[in-house]
């Protein structure tokens, strides 16, 4: 049986992907050696079409890179109507899984550094939708480093064991926040933050309330939220963000998460 996964052609690592051809192309063979087939979403048609026939949707954090010019001034970035209550047949009536990268918001006042200092940078798109499926996450900057060094971090070992299977320590840089609790049901922590890091936000996020994985149910769909895209990025790519992921567990935390997600799409 072929198991193919929609990534989104708006995610911030595909859209450096698509202009560099370096920065997601670790991540890409290894999804291709396990027998999986990419596909990319077409911006420009409406999203609930092109989820069927796909058992995992991926979005890498949905907003506008700085600079690819393959994304037309003037693309729309947010989800319509149409877009939500599509994704949420597809994932509770349907069985779809979903794999959503949140990003951090900036530190005030609220904007990117050089060489866009005007691009609001606030994860309003990964909020906007994960809301949209009964879940929370905040404009948190969770720091994850001392120096430059990452912090490792041990998953939850209540988590699936095909999920935390060879995964002794997941590194980012920082994450947002991620609430554990939904609207209608508790998630599973995956990856816990640190106790004690610092919400560099401005809006003194507890890491005890928030985590930087979780594992979701939605109906018959299954969703996992993660804190930070960078750590799907090529080891030596500087942008968005450092890539991470030869660093730690996280090559086989990412495959884990596909793997499941796909074996259980379409259950009941």
């Amino acid at each position: 049986m072929s198991m193919e996964l929609l990534f989104d052609s708006l995610g911030t690592q595909v859209q450096v992907q698509n202009e560099t051809h370096d920065r997601l192309t670790t991540w890409l063979e290894a999804l291709e050696s396990a027998g999986y087939t990419v596909n990319y979403t077409d911006s420009t048609q409406p999203l609930p079409g092109q989820l069927r026939g796909n058992q995992v949707f991926i979005v890498t954090t949905r907003q506008r890179a700085y600079p690819p010019p393959a994304i037309p001034p003037g693309t729309r970035f947010a989800y319509d109507s149409k877009d939500l209550s599509g994704m949420q047949t597809w994932i509770r009536d349907e069985g779809g899984s979903l794999l959503l990268f949140v990003n951090h918001s900036a530190k005030p006042p609220f904007r990117s550094a050089p060489p866009n200092p005007n691009l609001i940078y606030w994860p309003i798109y990964d909020i906007q939708l994960a809301a949209a499926l009964g879940i929370t996450t905040v404009f948190a900057l969770i720091d994850l480093t001392i120096g430059v060094m990452p912090i490792p971090m041990p998953p939850n070992p209540d988590a699936p064991p095909s999920l935390i299977a060879g995964v002794s320590t997941v590194q980012a840089w920082d994450s947002g926040g991620i609430v554990p609790v939904m609207s209608n049901g508790s998630g599973t922590i995956l990856v816990p933050l640190p106790a004690g890091r610092r919400d560099s936000s401005g809006l003194n996020y507890q890491t005890a309330d928030l985590a930087f994985a979780v594992l979701y149910t939605l109906g018959k769909g299954k969703i996992i939220v993660i804190g930070h895209s960078g750590i799907t990025g090529n080891q030596g790519t500087p942008y968005p963000s450092p890539g991470q992921i030869e660093s730690g567990d996280n090559l086989r935390f990412l495959m884990n998460c596909v793997s499941y997600l796909a074996a259980t799409a379409g259950a009941a």
